[in-house]
C-alpha cells in the first residue's frame, strides 16, 4: 500500500482494489468512515467508505500503518506464512459470500462482501498478538473442529478468537451488523433462526457462513490444521442453490488475482528501502503541518486571551497583529485597507520579526476588481487567479501568504490582515487561514467596539451641537488644575461668558438661526485660544474658555480680544441677523490657592453678571 500511495502514477482506484484484500486496510476504513452512531448499522458497503476516504484519506492511511520489524512483506518466517493463509481465507469468503449474495438476489452483495472479509478478523488480530503461541498450539498433531481450536486458544490465552473479534467490533463501534454476523459465524442453524426474532440480519449471517464453507472446498482454509465439518442446513441450503463449482471456481479465480494485487513490487531489501525513506520523508512534512496548525490553534486562544484582557486600553488591532504574528510564527504580518469608493488598496500598517524588513506602510495600489475576493480567509499564492490576491501580494512583496479579512468599517471599506513567512519562507500550511481567519473577525469586533468606545466617549466629554467640551469634561479639568496648581504654584484663569439678549435673537430669529449662532461663537472661541486651553459649554448659551498656566491680566487680556472678534462678526451679518447685533459679556477669575473650583465658577459668574448689569459688551474682573 505505500507502495502505490508513495508513486505518482497509481490511482485512488488501485488503492482502494488492494482495501479490498486486505481485512486490517477494510476495518481501518470502516472504523474511521464511522462519525456517528446513526450510521453504525447498514454501514459495511466498503466502497461508500473508500469514497467518502478519498485519495487523501486513503493516503493517510498508508503512511499512518505500523511497519513492524525489519521490512516485514519481504521476509518468509512460518508465522507469517500462518498468517497468510488467514488472509487468504478472508478474501476467499468474501468472494464466496458475494458470490451467493448475488445468486439469492440480496439487496447488498457489497455489505456481503465485506461482512465475509471481516469474519476473520479475530484470528488474524490473534496472530498480531501472540504468534509464537498459536505457532505451538497449530504444530500438536491432528486436525482440530471449530470448537476443540478456540478451547486450545483459551487455554493458551484466556481468550478465543471469536471473542477477540467481537472486542474489536465493539471498541472501534463498527457497524452492528458486523456484531451479528461474528457472532452467528459457527451458531448451529437452529439458534441462527432464532436470532431473526432478535432483529439481526440472518440472510446476511447465512451468506457469510456459507462463504466461510466455500472458502474451505475452494482450498483456503482458516488453518492448515482446521477442520471445518460439515455445512449447517442453511449453507447446505444455499449450495444446492447455485452452481457451487462455478462459485468455488471464481472463488479461487478472484483470491489470484487479490494475492497478484498485494504482491510488493520491491522484492528486496534494497529496492524497498527508498520507499520506506520515502514514506518517513513525507510522514515528517506531515507532522511539521501538524506542528504548525497546532501552532495556529493554540496562537487563537492566546491571541484572543490577550485582546480581552486589554479591551478598552485603546487601538487593538497592533498588539493583535504582532500576537498573531509571533504565535503563528509568522515573519510579516500587514494590514491592508481596501476602499471600492476610491478604488485602491493601501498599507495601513505592518510589523516584522527581527531581520525582516515590514511593507512599506503608505503603499498603494490602483484596485477596480470586485471585493468579493477579500470576502473570506484563504491562503493565495502567485497561481491565483484573483487580481485582489496578487494585488495584496505584489505590495507585500511576497510569494504566499495567508489573507483574512476584518469586519467590514463600512460597506466600502474594509481592512485585510496579510500574513507571511518572507520571500524565502515556506508557504503556508492548510489550516492557518482559519486560524487567521478567526483572529482576523475577533480582531474586527474589537476594532468596532473601539470605535464605539470613542463614539460614546466623545458624546460624554463633547457637546453634540457645538462641538465644544461638556460641562462634565470641564470639571475634570477644573479639579486637576486646582490639584496641580496647589502642588507648583503654576497660575490658571477661566473666562466666563454669556451671549448678550440670546432669549430676544432666538425668538426674532428662530432656534435654528440661534444654534448656527451658537457654533460660530464655538468657532471664534477654539480658533484664537492656545491649544492647551480649553472651550466648554457651561450650560445653555453660557461658554467657559479654561486657561492653564494663565494670570488674571493675561486672561483679561484675551478676553477683551475675543469679545471684540465677537463682536466685529455680528457687524459682518447684520443683515443676516435683520440688524440685530450680536455680543458676549464675560467675566474673568484666578485660582486661588486652597479654594474650591465652586468658588472659583461662582466668582468669575458674579463678574459676568455684573458686566451684563453694567451694560453688556464688557470684560470684568472678578473680586
Amino acid at each position: 500500500m505505500l507502495e502505490l500511495v508513495l508513486d505518482p502514477s497509481s490511482s485512488p482506484r488501485e488503492v482502494a482494489s488492494l482495501v479490498r484484500t486486505d481485512p486490517g486496510l477494510a476495518l481501518e476504513v470502516l472504523r474511521r468512515r464511522q462519525p456517528n452512531e446513526r450510521k453504525r448499522r447498514f454501514a459495511l458497503h466498503l466502497n461508500d467508505a473508500l469514497a467518502s476516504l478519498d485519495a487523501a484519506g486513503l493516503r493517510e492511511l498508508a503512511l499512518r500503518l505500523p511497519i513492524r520489524g525489519r521490512f516485514e512483506l519481504l521476509d518468509a518466517a512460518q508465522g507469517q506464512a500462518c498468517s497468510l493463509l488467514s488472509r487468504k481465507h478472508a478474501v476467499a469468503c468474501a468472494c464466496a459470500a458475494a458470490a451467493f449474495a448475488r445468486e439469492s438476489h440480496y439487496a447488498e452483495p457489497e455489505t456481503a462482501y465485506t461482512a465475509g472479509l471481516l469474519s476473520s478478523i479475530g484470528s488474524l488480530a490473534l496472530w498480531q498478538f501472540g504468534e509464537r503461541e498459536l505457532l505451538d498450539l497449530l504444530a500438536r498433531a491432528g486436525r482440530r473442529s471449530i470448537d476443540m481450536l478456540k478451547g486450545e486458544e483459551r487455554d493458551v490465552f484466556g481468550f478465543d478468537h471469536e471473542l477477540l473479534a467481537t472486542t474489536i467490533a465493539n471498541a472501534w463501534t463498527l457497524p452492528y451488523e458486523l456484531h451479528d454476523t461474528l457472532g452467528a459465524l459457527h451458531l448451529p442453524a437452529q439458534d441462527l433462526e432464532r436470532l431473526a426474532l432478535d432483529g439481526v440480519d440472518v440472510h446476511l449471517a447465512s451468506l457469510v457462513r456459507a462463504g466461510f464453507h466455500a472458502a474451505h472446498e475452494a482450498g483456503f482454509p482458516l488453518h492448515e490444521s482446521f477442520d471445518a465439518g460439515a455445512p449447517p442446513a442453511d449453507v447446505v441450503r444455499l449450495f444446492d442453490s447455485v452452481d457451487l463449482a462455478s462459485v468455488l471456481e471464481h472463488v479461487r479465480e478472484s483470491e489470484s488475482r487479490a494475492a497478484l494485487l498485494a504482491r510488493p513490487r520491491a522484492r528486496t531489501h534494497a529496492e524497498a528501502f527508498p520507499i520506506m525513506m520515502a514514506a518517513r520523508e513525507e510522514l515528517q512534512n506531515r507532522l511539521l503541518e501538524k506542528e504548525h496548525l497546532l501552532r495556529a490553534g493554540d496562537s487563537v486562544f492566546h491571541v484572543l486571551q490577550y485582546s480581552f484582557e486589554r479591551l478598552g486600553e485603546g487601538d487593538p488591532l497592533p498588539g493583535v497583529m504582532l500576537r498573531a504574528m509571533e504565535r503563528m510564527d509568522f515573519r510579516r504580518i500587514t494590514c491592508l485597507e481596501f476602499d471600492a469608493r476610491a478604488g485602491r488598496i493601501d498599507v495601513r500598517s505592518s510589523y516584522a520579526v527581527a531581520g525582516e524588513a515590514r511593507t512599506p506602510e503608505g503603499r498603494w495600489a490602483p484596485c477596480t476588481a470586485e471585493r468579493a475576493s477579500f470576502e473570506r480567509a484563504a491562503r493565495i499564492d502567485r497561481e491565483s487567479h484573483e487580481p485582489l490576491h496578487q494585488l495584496a501580494l505584489d505590495l507585500c512583496d511576497v510569494h504566499s501568504a495567508v489573507i483574512a479579512p476584518l469586519r467590514e468599517l463600512d460597506p466600502q471599506r474594509r481592512l485585510i490582515l496579510v500574513a507571511d513567512r518572507g520571500r524565502a519562507g515556506r508557504a503556508p500550511v492548510p489550516g492557518e487561514e482559519d486560524a487567521l481567519g478567526t483572529i482576523a473577525d475577533q480582531a474586527g469586533l474589537l476594532v468596532k467596539f473601539h470605535r464605539m468606545e470613542r463614539e460614546n466617549a466623545a458624546l460624554a466629554t463633547q457637546d453634540p451641537l457645538t462641538g465644544a467640551a461638556t460641562r462634565r469634561r470641564l470639571m475634570e479639568r477644573l479639579e486637576f488644575l486646582a490639584s496641580q496648581s496647589q502642588r507648583t504654584g503654576l497660575p490658571f484663569s477661566l473666562l466666563i461668558m454669556d451671549l448678550d439678549h440670546f432669549k430676544r435673537f432666538n425668538d426674532t430669529m428662530g432656534h435654528q438661526t440661534g444654534d448656527e449662532l451658537l457654533q460660530d461663537l464655538v468657532r471664534i472661541l477654539q480658533a484664537n485660544v492656545s491649544k492647551g486651553d480649553l472651550v466648554a459649554r457651561y450650560g445653555g448659551e453660557e461658554f467657559v474658555v479654561l486657561l492653564p498656566n494663565c494670570t488674571i491680566e493675561r486672561s483679561l487680556e484675551l478676553g477683551e480680544t475675543l469679545r471684540a472678534l465677537v463682536h466685529d462678526h455680528g457687524t459682518s451679518r447684520l443683515e443676516r441677523y435683520h440688524g440685530l447685533q450680536i455680543s458676549i459679556s464675560m467675566g474673568a477669575a484666578q485660582w486661588r490657592s486652597g479654594e474650591s473650583v465652586a468658588a472659583l465658577i461662582g466668582r468669575a459668574d458674579a463678574a459676568l453678571y455684573e458686566a451684563k448689569h453694567a451694560g453688556r459688551n464688557q470684560v470684568l474682573r472678578a473680586a
